[in-house]
């Protein structure tokens, strides 16, 4: 890889940031990208530097909350430990994330092969720095969770099937990503499907910290925290059966038509990569079908189900 020092190709003397990007909510992510140094893929020009930045503040994001949960009392060097920091940044991240998602997708016209080149200097660097802060996340969780903290003397990572799961997920998260910015096309496809992925997960985090609060020794004596766990449980369920059962099934149809059985899909994007895509996307769709099962059974059992349908929902 090279480096280069320069902090951006855009002149913003000539072409002020305020006056240049019409959205407010991603002059932050442009800005940011611009003035970061960059490191360029050998005989391309994406930039790495960007998200290994980022895989480094979520490396350290993940210590400070580890040492914070320490000084409030959970037990050092746990699994369970590490596990609640992970979910702080989780959420941070698909947080931070969907914000800028929705501002960019909705600032220009949806076509899931649409070209990047086209597209304002603007435009560019805030794909570029969404998709960035996404791989670097993935980079950092990658090492983080599934190398540094299962790592054990003479035997090196240990891994359960669901780690292996999830660390696919990364790698092949990543390379979609990657890929997009190479060929400059396809950038909406992976972003829409970011915005339908992320969406549930700062619900689904905000219920395994209170799951984990649940089993520390210094907090499952909050009266509270069983009930609160309970409707955070129920509605986690019901926002990722509505992103993976009513939204996600479209999302990844109209990406599939839009790459293989259109003239202009199968021009910006070579079809050996759309074909290539093509397993990633559907793949997590069925993948999520464990998941999809538990949400149904949780809001059967829970308040959300009782009030909503009654004694009938228990009996399906």
């Amino acid at each position: 890889m090279c480096a280069e020092s320069r902090p951006s190709k855009v002149d913003k003397k000539s072409t002020p940031l305020k006056d240049e990007i019409p959205s407010k909510e991603l002059r932050s992510w442009v800005t940011d990208y611009r003035e970061t140094r960059k490191i360029y893929i050998p005989g391309t020009d994406v930039d790495v530097g960007y998200a290994l930045w980022w895989a480094m503040l979520f490396s350290l994001k993940r210590l400070l909350w580890r040492y914070a949960l320490y000084a409030l009392g959970w037990p050092r060097g746990s699994l369970e430990t590490y596990f609640t920091s992970a979910c702080v940044v989780a959420i941070y991240h698909s947080a931070t994330l969907l914000f800028g998602l929705y501002a960019i997708l909705r600032s220009q016209k949806y076509v899931p092969s649409g070209k990047l080149q086209p597209s304002p200097s603007w435009y560019n660097d805030a794909t570029h720095s969404l998709m960035s802060f996404c791989t670097g996340y993935m980079i950092y969780d990658s090492i983080m969770g599934y190398v540094v903290e299962t790592w054990q003397p003479g035997k090196g990572p240990v891994l359960t099937a669901d780690d292996k799961l999830y660390l696919g997920h990364h790698i092949l998260t990543t390379l979609y990503m990657m890929s997009a910015r190479c060929i400059k096309a396809g950038h909406m496809s992976a972003m829409s499907l970011m915005f339908n992925g992320e969406f549930s997960s700062p619900f689904m985090n905000l219920s395994f910290i209170l799951e984990k609060m649940l089993q520390s020794d210094c907090c499952r004596n909050f009266g509270w925290l069983p009930s609160l766990h309970v409707y955070a449980e129920q509605l986690f369920s019901i926002v990722y059966l509505i992103c993976r059962v009513a939204v996600s099934p479209f999302v990844i149809g109209h990406v599939t038509f839009d790459l293989l059985f259109t003239k202009n899909g199968r021009r910006d994007v070579p079809i050996w990569i759309s074909l290539l895509w093509m397993p990633l996307c559907w793949g997590v769709q069925f993948g999520s079908i464990g998941w999809i099962m538990t949400c149904i059974e949780t809001i059967k059992t829970g308040p959300f189900g009782e009030s909503l349908f009654g004694a009938s929902l228990n009996e399906l």
